[in-house]
């Protein structure tokens, strides 16, 4: 039996399919706010609203009058159930295995990679933003791409001597070109903020299903691929409050979307896009930003799974709750450190921390970074730039 596949091409494979996949994709975070652990409802700027908050777009200084982020990048793995490792136990064991002799070794290995899965998002963002007294626009380019990898493998796999069991890369990107308008209206407590972000989106689905010991990263090209375009909805609002706080919310993809995956070696699954509901509370100052958004409904994504093993709809369900802070100057640096957790339980927490410098506060360069553990880690990185 001819071993086709090791540890370093499956990493190879699954963030090279997250980044092919989609040729224009962006993630759905900037680079501050991926350090300060995902927040933005109330504390995006004007340029990044279209990210995060529609409404916020009409936040800025009545001295702006342009603003550019060009690109956002942005990469983030996490394998949870160590598959990688797994898989790579196995392929060493299939590869000195003597059928049917060595069956309960192979079967062994089997049993270790059952049930593993592993995730990748990447993808990059541009943003052009013209504020106003009265309305602000954003124009925008933004994306991602989100692979699933998992071991699909079946009990009692080696009762005909054959190994049956599959390893499976399911992959989507949903790239979106929109325009953000937002108008600001003046209370006596402060300034409340409107935003809506039509936008038209392209749908891209993947899925490479094989046995394992077909499974084959050269040939990712032979996978089943499909495209589904259709238009899209994000609405979002922010008010001022006494004392530096704000509060604020946002629905994004008002209009549900699906889009079947096609079938591969009787592999296959739909992705979803639901409205998703997230509030948020914050409270700044000159030097300091503390914020807090969270998840008012579940995010679904990939749905009714066709696999040898059943996996479950609801395996990569997320509802997040994000917390960040961000201290320094903004015409200098600034320092930020966020944590973020997920109430359905199928992400875990996740730490972040990040850099911003900003000279002038005219040019600007964010790092962010995160980090749960060893198998668990993102990278985002930007430019942006404020006349």
């Amino acid at each position: 039996m001819k071993t086709q596949l090791s540890q370093s091409l499956l990493l190879s494979l699954s963030l090279g399919i997250a980044v092919t996949s989609c040729q224009l994709s962006a993630t759905e975070f900037d680079a501050r706010s991926y350090a300060m652990g995902g927040v933005g409802v109330t504390t995006a700027d004007y340029v990044t609203a279209s990210f995060h908050n529609p409404a916020m777009a009409a936040k800025h200084d009545v001295r702006d009058d342009f603003g550019l982020l060009a690109p956002v990048l942005g990469i983030q793995f996490d394998d949870p159930d160590e598959l990688f490792n797994d898989a790579s136990n196995l392929y060493d064991v299939i590869a000195n295995a003597n059928l049917p002799a060595d069956a309960l070794i192979v079967d062994a290995a089997l049993t270790q990679l059952a049930g593993d899965k592993a995730y990748s998002e990447a993808g990059f963002g541009l943003v052009a933003s013209v504020p106003t007294r009265y309305y602000s626009t954003n124009v925008f380019i933004k994306g991602y791409a989100d692979a699933f990898l998992f071991a699909d493998v079946l009990d009692n796999d080696l009762a005909d001597t054959d190994v049956d069991s599959k390893m499976s890369v399911y992959a989507i990107s949903v790239v979106e070109f929109g325009m953000t308008f937002a108008r600001k209206f003046d209370t006596r407590y402060g300034g409340m903020h409107f935003g809506i972000s039509p936008k038209y989106n392209i749908i891209s689905t993947y899925n490479y299903s094989q046995t394992i010991d077909n499974f084959d990263p050269d040939k990712y090209k032979d996978g089943a691929s499909s495209d589904k375009k259709g238009f899209n909805l994000d609405l979002g609002m922010e008010v001022g409050l006494l004392y530096g706080l704000s509060a604020g919310a946002v629905v994004k993809n008002l209009i549900p979307q699906e889009v079947d995956l096609k079938p591969m070696n009787g592999s296959s699954a739909s992705y979803n896009l639901h409205p998703v509901v997230t509030t948020g509370l914050s409270w700044s100052s000159d030097y300091a930003t503390l914020a807090m958004d969270i998840d008012i409904n579940k995010t679904q994504r990939y749905e009714d799974v066709v696999s040898l093993s059943g996996v479950n709809d609801d395996f990569d369900d997320t509802q997040m709750l994000k917390i960040g802070a961000e201290f320094g100057l903004q015409s200098a640096m600034q320092l930020r450190a966020g944590y973020t957790n997920d109430l359905q339980g199928n992400k875990g927490q996740v730490f972040t921390a990040g850099i911003g410098l900003s000279p002038f506060n005219v040019f600007h360069l964010d790092l962010g970074a995160s980090y749960g553990g060893s198998n668990k880690f993102g990278l985002v990185a930007q430019t942006m730039l404020w006349f």
